[in-house]
């Protein structure tokens, strides 16, 4: 999306006013003016694109990711809000925010310093604007020490049929059992937005599934078209990649500094797309281990012990991207898109949304979009064309994530304490 920068506004302005004193003193005071704009605007922008780089350098699990964009979000609003209540200049408000996200960042990276140099304010903050940030920080991430992150537990995989075992050609151990039970942002409790059982596995719906991902997902499928194959890689999100949280991100930071959103709007605005976000992701993964379910490729080369006629075993079959190590319904990356999709909906709306996506893993390619719901619905059908998810998995994890969502908006907008 091409984005008009202050210096085009100028070049408009000379051709197309004519060159009197007056004019020229206006058409000065307006460059400034987008100037200072722009300055404002980009803020909570570029703190999130650094964020976002050191998720690329570190590459922490998505579960994790989906959890510490909220906080780092949180402290920049809340900061801002404080000095708003303080009736704060806007450069308050904007050295607030830098100083906030500053803080906030460098709790998670510890070791990006020189990341956090490069957008941190030239002038000193003042002890005051630096206080109210120290104080937002402290608190915000105090809320979430007990929230049951770092916990672990013991997990042993099921050898029966249908239920998840680790995976080839890593067999990894299962990642972050114990993350539907971490304490919500916003919900009241994960378990009221689980999800209705999948398939069983003697049905027509599951045979249908499973012989669907099997022609599509393969690795040497020769029924999935170049374009498929490109959309299952383009939306991968796997390691040293911004994470399926992070891909949604990058959209809303493009479209937020394409409409210029001014620092307040676009601190609120990312703040509330990454707790639906991490509501959602909790909301999933008290899904995934209460069922269990196994994935594609455990389920096509061990067909032959889920008591369908309709399925057949394939020993040798391989999905098109490696399968995650967690279990396999709902689509977390499904959900996850369902939930950003709807925010954004709700901030700019269903008409006129035209933006591009851009993918750590296919380079030099973008995916060009006119809503939000298509988009999200793109994401969810390229983990079928990966051959890691079911379809019926993909389809309740839209529902899944547009329902914590929908909820994470109405809660947010009866209570006062996300403000501040």
């Amino acid at each position: 999306m091409t984005v008009n920068h202050p210096t085009a506004h100028q070049q408009e302005l000379r051709h197309e006013i004519r060159p009197s004193v007056l004019l020229r003193v206006l058409c000065g005071l307006a460059l400034i003016w987008l100037c200072l704009s722009s300055a404002q605007a980009g803020v909570v922008e570029d703190w999130n694109a650094a964020f976002l780089q050191a998720v690329r350098k570190e590459t922490p699990p998505p579960c994790l990711v989906s959890r510490n964009m909220p906080i780092f979000h949180l402290c920049i609003h809340r900061a801002v809000q404080e000095v708003i209540a303080a009736k704060g200049s806007d450069d308050e408000q904007q050295l607030v925010a830098s100083q906030a996200a500053r803080l906030a960042f460098l709790n998670f990276f510890p070791s990006q310093t020189k990341l956090a140099e490069g957008l941190s304010p030239q002038q000193t903050i003042p002890a005051r604007l630096h206080d109210i940030a120290q104080k937002v920080v402290d608190r915000t991430f105090a809320e979430r020490a007990d929230d049951g992150a770092s916990t672990t537990i013991h997990y042993v995989p099921s050898d029966k049929p249908g239920q998840w075992r680790r995976t080839p050609p890593n067999h990894r151990p299962p990642e972050f059992p114990h993350w539907g039970d971490v304490r919500p942002f916003v919900l009241d409790d994960a378990k009221s937005f689980r999800a209705p059982a999948p398939p069983a596995l003697d049905s027509e719906a599951y045979a249908k599934d499973l012989n669907e991902v099997r022609e599509l997902g393969g690795k040497a499928s020769t029924t999935r078209t170049a374009e498929q194959t490109l959309i299952a890689r383009f939306w991968a999100d796997f390691s040293y990649t911004t994470s399926p949280a992070g891909h949604w991100n990058d959209i809303t930071r493009e479209i937020s500094l394409s409409r210029k959103m001014p620092l307040a709007k676009a601190a609120k605005l990312f703040a509330t797309l990454n707790l639906a976000m991490a509501d959602s992701c909790i909301c999933i993964w008290n899904t995934k281990y209460h069922y269990n379910y196994w994935r594609p490729v455990t389920a096509i080369r061990r067909a032959d012990e889920d008591g369908n006629s309709a399925t057949h075993p394939d020993t040798a079959w391989e999905p098109l991207l490696v399968t995650p190590p967690h279990p396999e319904y709902v689509s977390g990356h499904s959900g996850v898109s369902s939930a950003a999709a709807t925010v954004l909906e709700h901030y700019f709306g269903f008409d006129e949304i035209h933006f591009s996506a851009s993918s750590d893993d296919v380079r030099d390619v973008k995916r060009q979009f006119t809503s939000f719901k298509a988009c999200a619905e793109e994401i969810s059908r390229s983990r079928v064309y990966g051959g890691i998810h079911f379809p019926s998995a993909c389809r309740e994890g839209l529902v899944l994530g547009r329902k914590v969502a929908e909820a994470v908006l109405a809660k947010l907008d009866d209570t006062r304490t996300f403000e501040r």
